[in-house]
Formats: structure tokens, C-alpha cells, sequence
């Protein structure tokens, strides 16, 4: 092993492998079924809803990155219990999260059946276009459903679904990205609009949502993957992507995590697991594939994976999760959900990567 790709210890292949396993064995076996809302209202999850369908992506990392086809299985059971259906309303970003993994499966299985739902939605939004900004109009929508559009194209050879998800995408970030942070902001809610309307943390600073901004790190990585090497506008995405990754890091904090609210992370003090796991992914990433610069960015991967390996408790749950919100809010040790684990699992398969 040369100089230059000796890894800090905190780093070792068998370890993450054996962490991916622990992660998705034990959330395979214990799904979430409910969470209560603020209001004290209970959600019942389907099996399509974006709580659930982050999880699979993840499944689908693990039988990648141990090639063991109980993973692919457990995919494969997912899907044919939601049907290979999209969730239930028409345009919405969370209920095509699930295609992402139905493509995924198309991918390894070739059946053409899996990419039939996939199709009908987003043609149903081709037929019928709106601006990005009206159908994908909030940050974490960005995760949800364009990664699946480049998806279909990668997959069919059809361009409209890669065409109509940059057009959609970029209208999207125009309207989110704040030029003065380099950081998303979740929702319109949080937009300055001039009159002192928008919603401000308690110090007075904009609010960015940790796991919110994780979303969209996570996404450009997902939307690369699946770009042709020479499509025009790949460079943009990196360098929408460097330019955020340059943001984050330094409101990193000294533990490794992030925390619920990027720039006022007293409010929330607490460990955020998702969007540590989210910006991990990124880091590796990006050092995986040349796009972050090695010796600038290992440090905050190193701080971050070394954070992550405390929050998988000794049965294999991933705890510290942010509960679902539009916002900052607190975790606990024992929060957990479908979706937190997914993120971990996609940090972990790149760090796994990272060390082969």
C-alpha cells in the first residue's frame, strides 16, 4: 500500500462490511411501523412511503457490498409487496422514492415489469410539465425522486426522463441554494423574503436543516452515478456539489456529527445520525471518485465515520435518528427509523469501498 492510500485507522473493510450487516439484519427485522407526529397524530407507514423506501437503497448497498443474495431477497419481498407500485398521489417526490430501488432491481434482474410504474409516473409529470420548483419544492425532494429519473434513462435509453429531471432540478436548486451560505434551504418557509417573514433560528441565523441539507449531498451523488461520463451539464452537479461539500465541512462539529441545525447548533445539541450519515456518504464519495480532494477531506470523513460507529447500538440498531420533521428538532440514543438506517448504509457501502 502506497504512502498515499494509507488510511487512518478508524477505516477497515471487514469492520464496515460487519456494520452494514448489523444495520440492515436488524432493521429488516424490525421495520417501522408508526411514529407520532408533533400534532400527537399517529402515521401508519406503507410499505412505499419515503420513511420506508430510504431504507432500500441501503438494502441494496449492503448486497453490493457483501454479495449476499438475503439482501437482494429482502429487496425483492419489498418490492412485491408494494406491488412494484409508486406510492398514491401523482407528483409526489416521496411516494417515487421507492422507484429507485424498483431500478435498482430492474438493473440486476432485467424484468421489465420493475420499470413499469417508474415509467407511468414520470411520464404522467412529462405530459404535464411544471417548473422544478412547484412539483420538487422542497430540499428533500431532491433525494426522492431525480436520482430514479436518471435511473430510467440509464436503463431505458429514453433522454426525456434525464432531460426533464436537469430542467426540473436546476429550477429546484435556483430557487433553494442560497448564494450567500452555499447551503439549501428546506422550504420557501425559510426564504428571506425582504419583510422579515421567514422563519429564523433562536440566535437570529437563516435556518439550513442538517438532514435537509444532507439530502441534497446524498442526491447529487445518486444523480451522478447513473449520468452519462459526457452529458453537458455533469459538470455543473460537481460543481454544485464541491461547493456545498466545502459549505458543510466546516460546520462539522469537533465530535464528528452535525447537528440538527447548521448554524445554530446550541438549540439542538444532540447527535444527528441521518445527517451525518448523508454527509459521510458525500465525503466518501467524493474522495472515491476523485471529485473532493483526498488530504482536504479525509479528516471530516474520519471525524464523521468514527462518529457514526457509536450510534449502531450492540444489536445492530442506528440510533440518534432525527425523527421525520421539516426541521431542526432533538434526537435521542433511542430514536430510530427506516430511513436512518438507509442513509448509514450508503456512507458505510462507500467507506467500504474506500478501504478494498
Amino acid at each position: 500500500m502506497t504512502e498515499q492510500k494509507t488510511l487512518p485507522a478508524v477505516f477497515d473493510h471487514a469492520e464496515a462490511v460487519k456494520l452494514m450487516r448489523m444495520v440492515c439484519d436488524w432493521q429488516l427485522a424490525n421495520p417501522t411501523k408508526s411514529w407520532i407526529r408533533r400534532s400527537g397524530a399517529t402515521r401508519v407507514l406503507k410499505g412505499t412511503d419515503w420513511e420506508r423506501a430510504v431504507m432500500y437503497p441501503g438494502v441494496m448497498a449492503t448486497w453490493r457490498a457483501t454479495d449476499d443474495s438475503q439482501y437482494l431477497n429482502a429487496a425483492i419481498k419489498w418490492a412485491k409487496s408494494n406491488k412494484w407500485d409508486v406510492g398514491p398521489e401523482d407528483r409526489f417526490a416521496d411516494d417515487h422514492c421507492c422507484c429507485q430501488t424498483y431500478l435498482e432491481l430492474y438493473q440486476a434482474m432485467k424484468e421489465d415489469f420493475m420499470t413499469e410504474s417508474s415509467k407511468a409516473a414520470f411520464d404522467l409529470m412529462l405530459n404535464d410539465p411544471k417548473p422544478g420548483r412547484e412539483d420538487w419544492w422542497w430540499c428533500d425532494s431532491l433525494f426522492m425522486a431525480p436520482p430514479a429519473f436518471a435511473m430510467l434513462t440509464e436503463m431505458t435509453g429514453d433522454q426525456k426522463y434525464l432531460e426533464a429531471m436537469n430542467s426540473m432540478w436546476w429550477d429546484s436548486v435556483e430557487h433553494l441554494f442560497d448564494p450567500e451560505t452555499d447551503l439549501f434551504f428546506r422550504d420557501k418557509r425559510y426564504i428571506p423574503d425582504g419583510q422579515g417573514s421567514e422563519l429564523r433560528e433562536e440566535n437570529g441565523e437563516k435556518v439550513f436543516w442538517g438532514r435537509g441539507n444532507g439530502w441534497v449531498v446524498s442526491a447529487i451523488c445518486r444523480v451522478v452515478d447513473h449520468l452519462p461520463e459526457d452529458y453537458a451539464d455533469r459538470q455543473k452537479y460537481l460543481d454544485l456539489f464541491t461547493k456545498l461539500m466545502a459549505a458543510v465541512v466546516k460546520l462539522q462539529g469537533e465530535d464528528g456529527f452535525w447537528r440538527a441545525s447548521m448554524l445554530d447548533p446550541q438549540s439542538f445539541p444532540a447527535p444527528e445520525s441521518s445527517a451525518t450519515s448523508l454527509f459521510a456518504h458525500g465525503l466518501a464519495w467524493g474522495i472515491n471518485h476523485g471529485v473532493l480532494d483526498r488530504d482536504a477531506y479525509m479528516p471530516a470523513l474520519e471525524k464523521a465515520w468514527a462518529a457514526l460507529k457509536t450510534c449502531v447500538h450492540d444489536d445492530g440498531m442506528m440510533g440518534w435518528v432525527q425523527l421525520p420533521a421539516f426541521n431542526p428538532r432533538e434526537t435521542k440514543k433511542e430514536h430510530n427509523i427506516d430511513y436512518g438506517a438507509g442513509a448509514f448504509l450508503l456512507a458505510a457501502e462507500e467507506v467500504a469501498r474506500l478501504c478494498a
